[in-house]
């Protein structure tokens, strides 16, 4: 039987515990759900976040066994968001987790960012344009983003705050060649 409040009891002096009920009641935005996506989801859930959006387009294939949270020999060819969105709910069965499984581009990024607290960017390396599209809105709708991006065996962790800089001011990605642009990013 599920029991969120001692499913999260160990976060507790790490967040306090009015804390953790607004991580109950937060909304985070998670794109792409491989590599870094799917384990921000899956840490996130564990950490007791209560509703999520979802978004990724992909299927799991055998040349994401190496890296990618979900992918096994009994997903291989489901997709990403379906699997993804069952093992947040094994976390955490009372999760509100709403998918989008044709990931998100101009029509519907509104949608996907809507009353959503922050956003967790996960999305591939190559995505520069719908990354530009996510951060782009964020920063518009005064929304929280971050995004951490593997280095080889490290990490580069980024937040963009609302009212603070901006990703576009951050990379000056605007009017580069697109190989300047993966440079830069």
């Amino acid at each position: 039987m599920y029991d969120y409040d001692q499913a999260v009891a160990r976060n507790l002096g790490w967040v306090t515990a009015a804390e953790q009920q607004r991580l109950r009641a937060a909304r985070v935005a998670v794109a792409g759900l491989g590599g870094v996506g799917g384990s921000h989801l899956l840490t996130l859930a564990r950490l007791g976040i209560g509703r999520f959006r979802i978004a990724d387009f992909d299927r799991f294939e055998l040349h994401n066994f190496n890296r990618q949270a979900g992918a096994t020999m009994a997903t291989l060819g489901r997709p990403k968001l379906d699997v993804l969105r069952q093992m947040a709910l094994d976390v955490n069965p009372e999760a509100e987790i709403e998918g989008y499984a044709e990931g998100v581009q101009a029509g519907n990024v509104e949608d996907f960012l809507r009353d959503v607290d922050v956003y967790v960017d996960g999305i591939d390396f190559f995505a520069l344009a719908a990354r530009r599209l996510l951060f782009e809105t964020c920063r518009r709708r005064g929304i929280p983003a971050l995004t951490a991006a593997p280095l080889g065996m490290g990490v580069a962790l980024l937040y963009f705050a609302p009212g603070a800089m901006s990703f576009e001011d951050y990379f000056r990605l605007d009017g580069q060649p697109e190989l300047e642009q993966y440079a830069r990013f």
